[in-house]
């Protein structure tokens, strides 16, 4: 029995063997057909830079025949400017174990350059010692040229950001002089009240005596503030140094306070001096007993010029709102303009670079004697890479939802964006508002502040899931952004210094407040962050 399994072992060893040269004979036409039609470059160099071997795409790329590169040194064929970085990649590779990657400047031989991108990895012999390097090179000429047209883009509006933000600071600077001169005036006032202990000493202050409406006794600062002698004033109904306008209320405060009902102590009022001009006054009323009868003691001081300061800062705060307002519009525009720019003129030049490819591919496929297509087919899915980079270059400016489908259309569309490039992220939506109660330039305020919330929580929250709300309550808009990530501590970072806070909080702080709303955040370490931003009735259907 034994005997007569012996034959049936060898056979079967024979077989298994048979088997396994033949998987290995298919393994090898697998790689060298890989090798042979890939669409990017292949090399091997040795150790000195010189090529060892190359696929055809790989001589496509060079501009020479394959057979004319074997044992030829690849820095030739490199620019001047990028030799160092080739010179840098190998000596990275000779220190490190892992792939290493770098763009550089080819040229060729008609004296054309384009860029490329070499992903390499070192082959080291049986003894561990450095042999060969292998490298996958693949063209990179239109994505280069779609960074250098964001790039200039990106520089213009810097810049017209920073001549912005000069404009703003100078006006700034203007506020904190008037400010300062404020400051200066008032200290100077305090100043002079500490140095006199009595009412007739202190002449910074206007005092007066008003008896049955006329005026008994007025010091020389009440005088100078209405620009009267105290001869005149002494006799004056006291009324006439009111603003016609605010004469009834005066009178009628007047009668209160004699009355003894309750009545503030300390009001303003416009006054009016001799010469017509109206000021603002500070008075301070009680009542006293005088020659036998009740009268009005007050102190009266000149507010004019700190009112025309508050008036200068609120008109600068709205200059300034309206500055900081139009340079978001303007970024928005220039987004749009970039975006219409990238997807009509080079999305377009693509996809018909693309289509006539497709076209000349078809015409020589039918002659019987057509050449060698490879190279050109490689063309095709090369350049619906380009294509597609455009599109999603164009998205992250201005998605084009945005404005053909509204709001509600581009927050489905972008947290389903989202949740492709964070899978681990879920998003639930809640949408409880109607499309046309939402007018269209707050459409894009809740969409960049969405996206920034959003890309908050990828980047710092480490959370799993995302609760989205846009909904209409008692009349107003609110979005809500929940995440249940680590959470932070709010006060600690309020109190950063400038410097070290990131621009997102204080970015969609400045968009909610600028357009009309209310932007609240709430955060608890280990409890999730919620961002709610509320807009009122009125910016619901303000297209202004």
């Amino acid at each position: 029995m034994t005997k007569e399994r012996q034959p049936l072992q060898n056979d079967n060893k024979k077989l298994r063997s048979n088997d396994q040269y033949i998987e290995s004979k298919t393994f090898r036409r697998r790689y060298s057909d890989h090798f042979e039609f890939a669409p990017v470059g292949y090399f091997t160099f040795n150790r000195t830079g010189v090529i060892m071997d190359i696929n055809p795409a790989g001589a496509l790329l060079l501009g020479t025949d394959r057979s004319r590169l074997m044992n030829q040194p690849f820095a030739p064929f490199i620019a001047p400017d990028s030799r160092d970085i080739f010179e840098s990649h190998c000596q990275a590779l000779c220190k490190s174990r892992g792939k290493q990657a770098c763009d550089l400047r080819l040229l060729k031989d008609d004296g054309h350059s384009q860029w490329v991108q070499l992903e390499s990895l070192a082959i080291r012999n049986g003894n561990g010692e450095l042999d060969q390097f292998r490298t996958v090179i693949s063209e990179i000429t239109d994505r280069k040229l779609v960074e250098d047209t964001l790039r200039r883009a990106h520089d213009e509006l810097e810049k017209k950001v920073f001549e912005r933000t000069a404009e703003l600071e100078e006006i700034n600077e203007q506020l904190r002089t008037q400010i300062f001169e404020c400051e200066l005036a008032e200290a100077a006032l305090k100043d002079s009240e500490n140095k006199y202990s009595t009412l007739v000493e202190d002449a910074l202050i206007g005092v007066y005596i008003n008896k049955d409406g006329k005026i008994e006794f007025a010091n020389d600062k009440f005088a100078a503030i209405y620009g009267y002698t105290k001869n005149e004033l002494i006799g004056m109904e006291s009324t006439m140094l009111v603003h016609p306008e605010d004469r009834p209320r005066v009178e009628e405060l007047r009668k209160k306070r004699l009355r003894g009902d309750k009545v503030p102590s300390e009001y303003e009022i416009r006054g009016l001096k001799k010469n017509g001009d109206t000021i603002w006054v500070m008075r301070s009323l009680s009542v006293i007993n005088y020659q036998d009868g009740p009268a009005i003691s007050g102190i009266v001081q000149d507010m004019t010029k700190r009112r025309k300061a508050e008036q200068a800062l609120r008109e600068s705060d709205k200059e300034l709102r309206i500055l900081s307002n139009q340079l978001l519009s303007t970024e928005e525009k220039e987004r749009k303009r970039i975006a219409r720019e990238l997807h009509d003129g080079i999305g377009q030049a693509l996809s018909a670079i693309k289509f006539s490819v497709e076209n000349s591919l078809r015409e020589l496929r039918r002659s019987p004697d057509h050449p060698e297509l490879k190279p050109l087919e490689t063309v095709i899915p090369l350049t619906q890479k380009t294509i597609e980079e455009v599109r999603r270059i164009v998205k992250d400016l201005r998605p084009s939802i945005l404005d053909d489908l509204g709001i509600l259309a581009t927050i489905t569309w972008f947290c389903r964006e989202f949740q492709k490039v964070y899978e681990s992220i879920r998003i639930i939506i809640e949408i409880e508002i109607q499309e046309s109660d939402i007018h269209s330039p707050l459409k894009t305020v809740i969409y960049r502040i969405l996206q920034e919330a959003l890309n908050n929580v990828a980047k710092h929250s480490q959370a799993d899931l995302v609760h989205l709300s846009l909904r209409k309550k008692d009349n107003a808009v609110v979005l809500t952004v929940h995440d249940n990530g680590k959470g932070f501590d709010l006060s600690e970072a309020i109190s950063l210094q400038p410097s070290r806070r990131g621009f997102g909080l204080a970015s969609m702080r400045e968009r909610a407040e600028l357009s009309g709303g209310m932007f609240a955040i709430e955060s608890v370490i280990g409890h999730g962050t919620t961002i709610r931003v509320k807009w009122p009735r009125e910016q619901m259907n303000n297209d202004k």
